[in-house]
Order: C-alpha cells, then sequence, then structure tokens
C-alpha cells in the first residue's frame, strides 16, 4: 500500500474511484448518443447524397485514389473545366491523414467514415476543453452533445472541408489552452490540430484560427503577454511549416485566381450572408421542412437563386438558454462569450457591416466567401457556455421563471401560426405562394411547439433543483436528455443518406458514350451538360429521396465531376476559374473549338434540328437526351492555320464572336515577344501520349508553326522538344496552350509539375524536424537520469 492509499479513508477512497470511472462513462456515453444520432454514418449500404458530399467529394476522392493506388501522385485533374491543378484546388485534402481510410475502404464509406470520425472529434474535442476549463464531467458531457449535434456541424456532413474544420476546433482551443501553461514543446499539439485544417483544405477557418488563437491567448493566458505571445508565435510558425506542402500550391493557385480582385470578389464574398431572420430558426426548427429550399431562401431568407448554404442552425432554447447562463456567472469564460457574439456580427456578412471593414482591413480577408462559415465558431462557444451554464444550474442559481415563460410565449406562437390569418399575413408579407406560405407557417408553429415543450422540461428540472425534489444526478442526466431529444428531433434531417446504389449505378449516357467511342479516357473529346435550375426526376426517386433526388438526376447527366468517375471530360467548372472566359451561354460553334464533341441537354433542344439529326441516346425518366456537337470539335492538338499574335489578353467573350475564331481559322496568341509564321499549310500533329501530368504530341511540319493543344494554360506547365531544348508556352485563345515549333519532325511533351509544390514540401519537412526536435528535446532534459523534475 502507498502512502496516499494509508491516508485515504475508506470513503475518499470510493470517491476518487468514482472519479477515476466518471471521465470514461461519460466519454462512452457520449459517443454512444454521437454514434446513435450519426447511424446513417456508419450502416452499411447507405451513401451521403446531398450536394457536396455526393456530387463533388466523392468523385475527387474516387480520382485520388486511383492514382494513388498505381503509385502516382495526383497534380493534374484533367476533367473540369479544361484541366486544373489537383493539389492546388485546396479541396482535394491529397495530404490530410483521412487520405489513408480510402485504401481500407469503398470510396463511398472511406467518405462516410471521415465524416463520422469529425463529428466524434467534434464531441470528444469538447469534452476534453469542457474538463480544462473546470467543467463537470456532466457539463462537459452536455457541451459534447450539444456541439455534435448543433444545426451547423450537422448540416455540414455534405461539405467535409468545412465540417472537419470546424469539428477539431475544440480540440484546437483544448491544446492551446494546455500550450499556455505548460512547458513551449505542447505548442506542437496545437500546431498539428492547427495543421491537419490546412492539409484538409479548409484555409479560409485556418484563417480564422489566427484571430481565435489570438483572441484565447489574450484572455486565457496564466503569465506575461510576451511569453505568451511566443508561444502563440512558435504554434503558428509550426503549423505554417508543416502544411507548407498545402500552403505552396494553394498560396500559386490563389496568385493566378479572380480572388485577388477584391472590388469584383466582395459580391461573391458576401453572396452566402446569415440572413436576420434566420436567427429565429437558431431557437426553433425546422421552419419549411417539406419546401423546396431555393424557394424557402428566395422568399424568406435572401437568397435569390439558390438555397440554403447550411440547411440547419438549430440550437435550440435549452442550449441558448443555457449558454446565457453560463457567460453571466462564468466570468472566466469571457473569451467564448466575446468569440461568439464577434463570430454572430460577422456571420450576417451584408446585413451586420463588420464584415465589409474586415474585408478592407485585413489583409487576405477579401480572399474569403462565405460569412454564414463562422455560424460553426458561433455554436462552438454557444455549447461550451451551455456546458458551462449546466454547473451553474446544478450550483442552484439558474431560476425556472425564465424558462417557463420562454415556453408560455413559444406555445402562444405555436397557436398563432396555426391560424389562417398567420398564413395570409405570411404570404402578403414576403411575397410568398400560399402553398409555401403554409408550409413555412404550419411548421414554424410545430417546431415552436416543441421548443416550448423543451423549455418547460428545463423549467421544471430548474424547479426540482430548488426544492431538491431529486437527487441532483437524475436532474441533470434529464437535462441532458432534452438537449439531446430537442437537437435529434430539428436536426436529424439535416444529414442526408440514401442506397449506396445511387452512387454506384452506371448511367445510360456514359455507357452510350463509351460504346460509340470505344474508350473512355482523358485526351479525346469533351462534354457540355447543359446546365439548368429545374431538375426532372421519376416520381419514385422523388418518393424516396425527395429533393435529393437532384443528386441522382446530375450523376444520370454527367454533371460536373461526376464526369471524373467515367474518365469523361467537361468544360464545364465547380471551382471557379472559368466562370467569367466562359460563360455557360457558349454556342456549339465555340464549344468545339475547345473539343466539346457531345452535349447532354433537355429534350427541348430536339426542336432544333441541327440537334435532333445528332441524337446518340436518350433518357426520357430524366428529360435527358445525348447528341452529338452538329459542329466538327477541333482535335486536342492542332497546328494552327492562321496565327494571330496580340501582346494584350484577350476578352473570350468578344473572341467567341468573331467568325474566323467560331469556323476554326484562326487562333489568337498572346505573346509579347515570340514571332509567329503566317498561314501555313500542310503538316500534322498527333498526340503520342495523354496522361493528367504530360502530353507528348509528335509534330511534323514544312515550316515553323504554331502547336496549339486545348489544355488549360497553367504556369505549372513545361514544354521541352525531344533534345531537352525548353519552349516558351503561350496562352492561346484565352484559355489554352500554345508553342511555336521549329520545321521538321519533332516530339514535344508537356510535363506538369505543382507549383510551390516542392517548396512547400521542404518547409514541412523542416516544420516536422522542429516538432519532432522539441518533443526529443523535453523528454531529453526531463529523464530521470538527470534528476530534473
Amino acid at each position: 500500500m502507498s502512502a496516499l492509499d494509508a491516508k485515504l479513508s475508506a470513503p475518499d477512497k470510493n470517491n476518487a474511484l468514482v472519479r477515476r470511472l466518471s471521465t470514461p462513462i461519460a466519454v462512452t456515453v457520449l459517443l454512444g448518443l454521437t454514434l446513435a444520432f450519426y447511424h446513417g454514418l456508419w450502416l452499411p449500404d447507405l451513401v451521403l447524397i446531398k450536394r457536396d458530399a455526393f456530387r463533388f467529394f466523392l468523385p475527387l476522392k474516387q480520382y485520388l485514389i486511383e492514382r494513388l493506388a498505381t503509385g502516382e501522385l495526383p497534380q493534374w485533374f484533367p476533367y473540369e473545366g479544361l484541366g486544373r491543378s489537383f493539389i492546388g484546388v485546396t479541396h482535394t485534402g491529397v495530404f490530410h491523414p483521412f487520405t489513408a481510410l480510402y485504401f481500407l475502404f469503398p470510396v463511398h464509406d472511406a467518405y462516410r467514415a471521415s465524416t463520422l470520425l469529425s463529428c466524434l472529434l467534434a464531441a470528444g474535442g469538447a469534452f476534453v476543453l469542457g474538463r480544462k476549463l473546470g467543467f463537470s464531467h456532466t457539463a462537459a458531457l452536455a457541451a459534447g452533445v450539444a456541439f455534435a449535434l448543433s444545426g451547423y456541424v450537422v448540416s455540414l456532413t455534405d461539405n467535409l472541408v468545412y465540417l472537419y474544420s470546424i469539428c477539431v476546433l475544440p480540440l484546437f482551443c483544448a491544446a492551446l489552452e494546455k500550450a499556455l501553461v505548460s512547458s513551449r514543446t505542447w505548442a506542437v499539439v496545437p500546431a498539428v490540430v492547427w495543421t491537419t485544417v490546412f492539409l484538409n483544405g479548409d484555409v479560409q477557418t485556418g484563417y480564422y484560427y489566427v484571430l481565435i488563437a489570438l483572441l484565447w491567448t489574450a484572455a486565457r493566458a496564466p503569465g506575461p503577454y510576451r511569453e505568451a505571445g511566443l508561444r502563440l508565435a512558435l504554434t503558428g510558425g509550426l503549423s505554417a511549416l508543416i502544411a507548407g506542402i498545402q500552403l505552396g500550391p494553394s498560396w500559386a493557385a490563389f496568385a493566378n485566381s479572380d480572388r485577388l480582385d477584391t472590388a469584383s470578389f466582395l459580391g461573391q464574398a458576401l453572396y452566402w450572408s446569415v440572413h436576420p431572420l434566420r436567427l429565429l430558426t437558431v431557437l426553433t426548427y425546422p421552419v419549411g421542412a417539406d419546401a423546396d429550399p431555393a424557394d424557402l431562401g428566395k422568399f424568406f431568407f435572401g437568397s435569390p437563386t439558390n438555397g440554403l448554404w447550411s440547411e440547419s442552425l438549430f440550437l435550440g432554447i435549452p442550449v441558448a438558454g443555457l449558454a446565457c447562463l453560463g457567460a453571466w456567472y462564468r466570468r472566466d469564460l469571457k473569451v467564448l462569450a466575446l468569440l461568439g457574439g464577434l463570430a454572430l456580427l460577422l456571420s450576417l456578412g451584408q446585413y451586420g457591416g463588420l464584415y465589409q471593414i474586415l474585408y478592407r482591413a485585413l489583409p487576405l480577408w477579401s480572399a474569403f466567401r462565405y460569412p454564414e462559415k463562422l455560424m460553426g465558431v458561433v455554436s462552438f462557444a454557444a455549447a461550451m457556455l451551455a456546458g458551462a451554464g449546466l454547473d451553474v444550474l446544478r450550483a442552484g442559481r439558474g431560476h425556472p421563471a425564465p424558462w417557463l415563460g420562454a415556453a408560455v410565449l413559444c406555445l402562444g406562437l405555436w397557436f398563432g401560426l396555426r391560424t389562417e390569418a398567420a398564413v395570409a399575413w405570411t404570404a402578403v408579407h414576403f411575397g410568398a405562394p400560399m402553398t409555401l406560405a403554409a408550409q413555412v407557417t404550419g411548421s414554424a408553429g410545430t417546431a415552436f411547439l416543441f421548443s416550448g415543450a423543451a423549455a418547460l422540461g428545463v423549467s421544471l428540472v430548474a424547479a426540482g433543483r430548488e426544492r431538491s425534489v431529486l437527487r441532483i444526478e437524475w436532474l441533470l442526466a434529464v437535462l441532458v436528455a432534452i438537449i439531446m431529444l430537442d437537437l435529434a428531433r430539428a436536426n436529424s434531417g439535416a444529414y442526408h443518406t440514401g442506397p449506396v446504389e445511387t452512387a454506384t449505378f452506371n448511367p445510360p449516357l456514359a455507357q452510350a458514350i463509351a460504346d460509340r467511342e470505344g474508350e473512355l479516357a482523358p485526351g479525346r473529346y469533351r462534354l457540355i451538360t447543359v446546365r439548368d435550375g429545374k431538375f426532372f426526376a421519376p416520381e419514385r426517386m422523388f418518393r424516396l429521396l425527395g429533393h435529393d433526388a437532384n443528386s441522382v438526376e446530375g450523376r444520370q447527366a454527367l454533371a460536373l465531376e461526376h464526369n471524373a468517375q467515367f474518365h469523361i471530360e467537361t468544360v464545364y467548372y465547380y471551382i471557379s476559374g472559368l466562370k467569367e472566359k466562359l460563360p455557360s451561354s457558349i454556342g456549339t460553334d465555340a464549344a468545339a473549338r475547345f473539343n466539346v464533341t457531345y452535349y447532354i441537354g433537355r429534350h427541348t433542344h430536339l426542336d432544333d434540328p441541327r440537334y435532333a439529326k445528332e441524337v446518340v441516346a436518350r433518357l426520357p425518366e430524366y428529360d435527358r437526351v445525348l447528341f452529338k456537337n452538329p459542329v466538327p470539335a477541333k482535335p486536342r492538338a492542332y497546328l494552327s492555320r492562321r496565327p494571330e499574335r496580340v501582346v494584350s489578353p484577350v476578352d473570350p467573350k468578344a473572341l467567341f464572336t468573331r467568325p474566323d475564331f467560331r469556323n476554326g481559322e484562326v487562333d489568337v496568341i498572346e505573346t509579347a515577344g515570340a514571332t509567329l509564321t503566317g498561314s501555313i499549310v500542310g503538316g500534322s500533329a498527333a498526340i503520342e501520349r495523354y496522361a493528367p501530368e504530360e502530353v507528348r504530341v509528335r509534330v511534323e511540319t514544312p515550316q515553323s508553326a504554331v502547336l496549339i493543344l486545348l489544355d488549360a494554360f497553367d504556369k505549372g506547365w513545361t514544354a521541352t522538344l525531344e533534345t531537352g531544348a525548353e519552349l516558351p508556352i503561350l496562352r492561346a485563345s484565352a484559355l489554352v496552350r500554345a508553342v511555336v515549333v521549329p520545321t521538321g519532325t519533332h516530339t514535344i511533351t508537356f510535363r506538369y509539375v505543382t507549383p510551390l509544390l516542392r517548396i512547400g514540401a521542404l518547409a514541412s519537412l523542416a516544420g516536422c524536424l522542429i516538432g519532432l526536435g522539441l518533443i526529443v528535446r523535453e523528454r531529453w532534459w526531463r529523464h530521470p537520469d538527470r534528476g530534473l523534475p
């Protein structure tokens, strides 16, 4: 028996045992509740089907693992636009640890596992932070439930990049808290967490982490600010170095994007602002649950052309009320109240005013979009303060009257919204159709009824605490159950799953192209899916999936990144970049100039006899038809018959209207120094090898000629002759690549290396070595043989 055990009485020993068991019990309960709520992320034969999870990330991750499985690092993505950098566009998350999951599971299951792990990290991180801030086990458990099941987190299951970065925020704050009070070596831990945010692709939230870390350090540093500042600088510096392998290519891509034009980008940046009316849905939800999301956004929440960015922002009256209680009594947690309030104001974007000020005042702030992303920080701060509020209530400082008042108010609103007068007023005030107004008022009334019931439940718990009706442990368990049920009721519909077959079936139109071409591979032809704001799906599909049926329609129509799964290239884009240069109204003749061989559109296109005679296949159930471009497409590589030299950048919209460009006669080459030949007759160009990062073209020409390769111009590409001599790559037709080839027979090889990838990799290596060195040094100095503490 140790000396410490000898000093403990039997009751003390029992209490110590209870304390030791409390943490694993609380963590088990927390993770169990989280797993139960997110059952759609681990049950078999399901797939995340909503928006980006289905149409964007699954195809990208499939391309990633296809290349990695063959030992290749994917640096170029040929299937979108006219090709683009793969690593430079941060969303791909090539270097994030979750990439290992794609070696173990099918792509759709690996993506679900990544999403589930993020949600579990949210719950566990909030628990850890709560304990570090002095919360009881029950309060930390409540904070974990409130955060992991908050509307914002649940909604972001359709976008892993943004989900992960907010889910690890509690872990980052907990690690930073430890780094401020322990040795400097602990700065490695928050640096690693911060690094994973960058590696997963969310540079914007990684940037917000700077402001969060500054506020946290200023409010929580126990010692001199100079020492705290040094530790924060060490954390930030290490994170930037370790993440260099992603930040370097991302900076190169950003420097060549339209985001440098802050004036023209402001509208895009402010588009997804939180409408002030949506703040009501923080307390009561769902509103208009069965309505079309686009209509809901258009008539009620200030989104004229799209639905809502995050489907739910719901926290509920119990969480919001407890958060107010925690903010009032736990003044040591003022950093959370300040952080949450500031993030709420910034999330209002164009409605709040502060976002525009920072847009112009803070470096690089103008590069980012989506003010609504800051609602994740609001949810984090509210969940943590709610945990603190539970401990306040436990201490007997909360009173039932405010909760009872909230319950009465909600029940009164429920009664009022059930009336026809409320429907009529809503329709007139918002200019909404009567059907939509009835859906919104009816669902809002029901939501207020449930919120009133939850508030009433909390008031009964508070009253029971005042009168000691039950043991405090039972009352707190009831309170946690109320929070759990309230959040689960409202937010369970905000993450969307469907049968796995929706992500694995082979679209008939893709098969029709394969039957016609004999091979589905890049470098031969491109496709355009004519985009339409409406979607058309069979009734049986709509009954099964609701509005998520448009995801299946997108796969049937080979829209956007779905093409990558079938090795078909499209000229359209998801990540902006070609938006201004290649408008959606591009005609068939201009599209043919960029190797567009096929179109997919509505059956109404067959009213034009040019399209009607080129039909390849039909898909009546989805109102889709595949037809060949009536204008013969230019081959991927060819010798320009009439190159035209210009010094200044070309306006693509003006170029597309020129008859001599549309008919394939002229190619406009941007160059200040190179000398171009006149019109040529004869000669040939043929692609010998076409791979994502290497294209080899054999050219025979009786005179110096301009070789056009109809792939995107990008600074990472180089071109060399068979002798190794480098040829300058020029921009042609505003979008593609060209080189001047000397007389004779030559083999020109285009190779792509992601800009700043090697420098970034060296920075990452240096950061890892520094972090490892700090850890080894700490262990060495604390070795018992040195007699140090």
